[in-house]
């Protein structure tokens, strides 16, 4: 049975150590700029040089995230980036940006790429698009269900998918709330999480009582119980979310899902026990669901956005400025507790007025609080958890030493590690024994101080006749031969070109054209009507006509004598915009995200690199999509057919029930038009 991947994320060094320590293959982080993390501590240049020898000496692969989009200022930067990248040989970079693929892909085409989750590859027809433009890999969307992912694996591309941790309510690279309502956007790694914030719900004008406002806050994926299903479906790669996760963490997730995997492929079953769920609860949990593989729609319903931790006890009473909580499970100093809506860390912890490191079950001990609790109460940090696996040792990797010492002759040292062989000839040469020559247990117990090296001895071997060193020439020549060997494996770093068997056409400039008016599924423009093949197209299922309107990545390739780009695709910088040009799209709409001087800068980047006029389309007014969410969170309080909406105490958003998903959209009142665009208009 084929290996399978185990990735895991990465927002500092500590991380990445706990990954790698926990059985990782490789391990994907962000430099400082242009991540989908923009908020996580992320890699400096300094940083991921290190992050990449440490992996790389371990046999860990690094995976960087260049995964946002790009408007025209940044582009050069981004590019910069992802030289650095290629230069310090990152083993693979994931990208969402198309115009930033358009330059990579040129200028280098053995740099591996990884469509993001962000790309929205949400279908077969977009996983075989992704082969043919050169991705190696594609990251499927969080929505797509086992039998998708059967369909989408064995094409000649490898296929990742997530199987633990935060879920994003809408599509990935399909979120447009943060953006208009926090001005922060997804897109560009700065989500705020609108998704976790309270809403009310109304029917027509009558708001209507929930059982929570977090109505649009999902549960976390949790998919340790199908590793075998997606295992025998084909997947590459097993995709842990968590880069502001702590490294307890993603050390403890990491190493759970290696014993899942690795129990499987030798032919066992793994069955997390009590205790291990526990453990992975109170490092981080909103509630458990494997809901999307098997298309199911029990995502959400949560009474918090927040981690629920374990239940430990319940409040008894409250006196004198403490709250005293009969235990039902161990509590130590230091560990996170929440009441309700209160949640501190217990720095200073009581039993019979005196303080104490630990609490019993069963036992009733109190914490100092100024105000009156009252409730069950859930541990939310395990203090003498994360220390555990905080102390858990680095990953060492066997090394094979052989020397050759001969009398009058250069000492010759050969090591092995995995599949990396390397023989060096030792500037030191051997003695004639005048006494007692070198005798094996003295080698091995010199070659065995490896402890600050990435190694640790694994066999042996010395050939030697009456020949005699000192310890410190067998120390030297243990680091010399341990450092030159490094460079070695460090420098034999390889990469595959794959190039895209797109068919790009020559450039032609736009021409003058009329407004665009949406309506119905349809766009009308200079008295043609063109469908809109939806941006949630599970099943590949495209226009059969000549003209079409393209609005995900699936359908880029599609052979229509004219199609339109809609603003989905997110075109944010001139090369997108060529690009999809070269890929004979007749008129582009761009990003909703963009601001008036960035749409400035993408058309006068275009002319003066091309020297050739275009007319973009720009979003003006009408209802704008601002999440598409696979399953209906909302179905339990909307069963009658009528008008709803979400209210988050600035905005009310529109309810549809479209094309088998949930929308949540605004009526965009009319934006003032760049003076270098043409309109579209989408009516309601």
């Amino acid at each position: 049975m084929k290996k399978v991947e185990l990735l895991s994320p990465a927002g500092n060094f500590a991380c990445l150590k706990a990954a790698i320590a926990n059985g990782a293959d490789a391990v994907y982080l962000g430099g400082k700029n242009f991540s989908a993390r923009a908020f996580a501590n992320n890699f400096d240049n300094q940083e991921l040089i290190d992050a990449i020898r440490y992996a790389h000496l371990r046999g860990v692969r690094i995976f960087v995230t260049l995964n946002t989009l790009l408007n025209e200022k940044e582009f050069e930067n981004a590019l910069k980036m992802a030289d650095f990248y290629y230069r310090s040989n990152v083993d693979a970079l994931l990208i969402q940006d198309l115009g930033l693929y358009y330059v990579l892909k040129e200028r280098y085409p053995d740099f591996e790429l990884h469509c993001s989750t962000q790309m929205h590859v949400h279908n077969l027809n977009g996983v075989l698009n992704a082969k043919k433009l050169g991705f190696k890999r594609v990251v499927l969307a969080r929505e797509s269900d086992l039998e998708l992912i059967r369909q989408c694996t064995g094409n000649g591309i490898e296929v990742e998918v997530f199987v633990h941790g935060a879920i994003c309510v809408s599509y990935s690279g399909q979120c447009l709330m943060s953006s208009f309502a926090k001005n922060r956007s997804a897109n560009k790694g700065m989500c705020a999480q609108c998704c976790r914030l309270r809403y009310d719900l109304y029917e027509e004008d009558r708001k209507l009582n929930t059982d929570t406002k977090y109505l649009l806050s999902p549960k976390d994926m949790c998919l340790i119980d199908d590793i075998p299903d997606l295992i025998d479906a084909g997947v590459s790669s097993f995709k842990i979310e968590g880069r502001m996760k702590s490294s307890a963490y993603v050390g403890f997730v990491t190493s759970l899902y290696r014993k899942a995997i690795d129990e499987y492929l030798a032919g066992r079953r793994f069955r997390i026990s009590k205790e291990e769920m526990d453990k992975l609860r109170v490092l981080f949990n909103r509630n458990f669901t494997d809901d999307l593989l098997f298309d199911r729609n029990d995502l959400f319903g949560q009474k918090t956005p927040n981690h629920l931790g374990i239940e430990i006890g319940e409040v008894v009473n409250n006196r004198n400025d403490h709250t005293y909580i009969r235990l039902s499970r161990e509590l130590n100093q230091f560990d996170g507790i929440r009441i309700n809506d209160f949640g501190c860390i217990v720095n200073m912890l009581y039993k019979d007025s005196l303080l104490v490191n630990q609490g019993k079950k069963g036992e009733i001990v109190s914490i100092l609080t100024k105000e009156k609790l009252s409730g069950k109460v859930y541990k939310t940090q395990d203090f003498i958890l994360e220390n555990q696996i905080n102390e858990a040792s680095e990953k060492k990797m066997p090394l094979e030493f052989d020397l050759s010492i001969y009398p009058d002759k250069n000492v010759e040292v050969s090591l092995k590690c995995l599949d990396d062989k390397y023989t060096i000839r030792s500037n030191i040469i051997a003695q004639k024994a005048l006494k007692a020559p070198l005798n094996e247990d003295t080698v091995r117990r010199q070659l065995s101080k490896l402890n600050d090296t990435e190694y640790y001895l694994d066999s042996f071997k010395l050939d030697t006749d009456d020949a005699f060193l000192t310890i410190k020439e067998l120390n030297e020549i243990r680091r010399s031969a341990i450092e030159e060997f490094n460079e070695y494996r460090l420098n034999s770093f390889k990469r595959e070109e794959l190039r895209s068997q797109a068919e790009l056409c020559d450039l032609k400039d736009d021409t003058d054209e009329k407004e665009m008016i949406e309506k119905d599924d349809q766009i009308f423009l200079n008295d043609k009507k063109y469908p809109i093949n939806f941006v949630i197209n599970r099943e590949s299922r495209y226009a059969e006509t000549e003209k079409a309107v393209i609005s995900e990545f699936g359908g880029l390739l599609k052979d229509y004598q004219d199609k339109i780009a809609y603003y989905t695709l997110n075109v944010t910088n001139s090369y997108a915009y060529e690009f999809l040009k070269r890929l004979g799209f007749d008129h582009i709409v761009l990003s909703s995200e963009l601001k008036d001087n960035e749409i400035s800068d993408l058309i006068e980047a275009y002319k003066t690199r091309n020297r050739r006029k275009i007319r973009p389309y720009q979003f003006v007014s009408g209802k704008r999509v601002l999440m598409y969410i696979k399953s209906k969170p909302l179905s339990k309080y909307t069963e009658n057919g009528l008008k709803y909406y979400l209210d988050d105490g600035n905005n009310r958003y529109d309810i549809d029930f479209a094309h088998d998903v949930t929308e949540i959209s605004i009526n965009s009142k009319e934006n003032i038009l760049n003076e270098g665009c043409l309109p579209l208009f989408i009516e309601t």
